[in-house]
């Protein structure tokens, strides 16, 4: 169990360049992604097209 220890804190003390910049990348999706909206039909979202409010409207395509 001690020897696991020891190997795991020399790795990630080899390693900690690398483990905090996957950990910013990570962190950096989660919080830039854009969440899908709860809209279920083409009548919702005309609804909130028409509104009054400014909407912005992003197309994703997965192709």
């Amino acid at each position: 169990m001690a020897a696991s220890v020891k190997r795991l804190s020399g790795f990630i003390h080899e390693n900690w360049l690398l483990i905090a910049f996957l950990s910013l990348v990570i962190m950096g999706f989660l919080t830039l992604r854009t969440p899908a909206t709860p809209i279920a039909s083409e009548q919702e979202l005309r609804e909130m097209l028409s509104s009054g409010q400014p909407v912005l409207l992003e197309f994703y395509s997965n192709t």
